[in-house]
């Protein structure tokens, strides 16, 4: 998994895939741009100290948009951008909070 990681980071880097692209594609495994529930979840060993199969309800609940049982890239990469304008806002809250006292 570590070296599948390692060389999918490498290809984003060399080839120029879009943003998010490597790492959703760690989870594709059938390399069909879509994720499945069943792909998903056969990628979590069962004796995962967490829950992995709320944790993959979860993740779909977050991640299908459309609510087809699939995620494709683009509902992928929209979420993930989402969270990253998020991060980005509470930043600058938590920045501006800091600069304020001063």
């Amino acid at each position: 998994m570590v070296r599948r990681v390692i060389v999918l980071l490498l290809l984003g880097i060399v080839l120029g895939l879009q943003p998010y692209e490597a790492d959703f594609l760690m989870f594709d495994q059938d390399g069909d741009q879509m994720l499945k529930y069943d792909e998903l979840r056969a990628q979590f060993p069962s004796q995962n100290p967490y829950n992995t199969a709320d944790f993959v309800a979860q993740f779909f609940l977050d991640y299908d948009s459309n609510g087809d049982k699939i995620i494709e890239f683009k509902e992928y990469s929209a979420k993930r951008e989402q969270q990253k304008l998020e991060l980005e806002q509470q930043q600058q809250s938590i920045s501006s909070m800091y600069h304020d006292d001063l």
